[in-house]
């Protein structure tokens, strides 16, 4: 199968999945993991510091900071989950072995933020199912099927990333968008648009250099 196609098989596939419900809770959870951490990571790194991470079963989520940058903690959420996306995927199509690394490298990442940030039964409870997919997905996943099954896992982020935002149109003026339209002079509605925008960019970015997979 062409790699271009395949890519756009995942992401419709990525699209259905993230409308069935329960069945696509893991997927959904580690995209508002990468969201929530994303707001973190971007406080640390602007002089601040993370104080907790709470996600919900609905798929929304919260990471409370002190100090950093406002406008740049707030808008690392939807655009760190969309470049998180795009290292599993990119790293997934290089080689079988960087992709197992990835899957270390985010379980260890869902495991240290748990022990430090989680404060929640909620939270540690998705966390764990997080971790756990990761975990089994190594272990028992052979061949090229872990590759794949991580190339999905970046796209679902993705495509998860670029749908997200459009639930903050819906007249609350409550939520990242309301944040940065409060602290800028764009309205809300532009940030939506960058937000979904570069998570659709960033897919469309990705189908145009597809290449075959390096062997390992």
């Amino acid at each position: 199968m062409k790699t271009q196609h395949q890519f756009i098989l995942f992401a419709i596939g990525a699209f259905i999945l993230s409308n069935i419900p329960i069945v696509h809770w893991p997927f959904s959870w580690l995209e508002t993991y990468f969201h929530e951490i994303s707001h973190g990571l971007a406080a640390v790194l602007s002089g601040g510091s993370i104080e907790r991470i709470v996600l919900h079963f609905n798929g929304s989520g919260l990471c409370y900071t002190k100090g950093g940058w406002q406008p740049l903690v707030t808008f690392a959420g939807y655009t760190g989950a969309v470049a998180w996306g795009a290292i599993i995927y990119i790293g997934a199509r290089a080689r079988e072995t960087i992709s197992r690394w990835l899957a270390v490298v985010v379980l260890g990442m869902i495991l240290i933020s748990g022990i430090l940030y989680a404060r929640d039964i909620i939270t540690i409870l998705i966390m764990f199912v997080i971790s756990g997919t990761l975990y089994l997905s190594f272990r028992y996943v052979i061949g090229d099927i872990f590759p794949r099954f991580m190339e999905f896992a970046g796209i679902y982020v993705m495509v998860s990333a670029a749908q997200a935002p459009l639930d903050l149109i819906d007249g609350r003026h409550y939520g990242d968008g309301a944040t940065l339209a409060n602290v800028t002079w764009l309205p809300e509605i532009i940030w939506v648009l960058i937000w979904s925008g570069i998570a659709i960019g960033s897919m469309v970015l990705l189908w145009r250099q597809q290449k075959a997979p390096v062997t390992p």
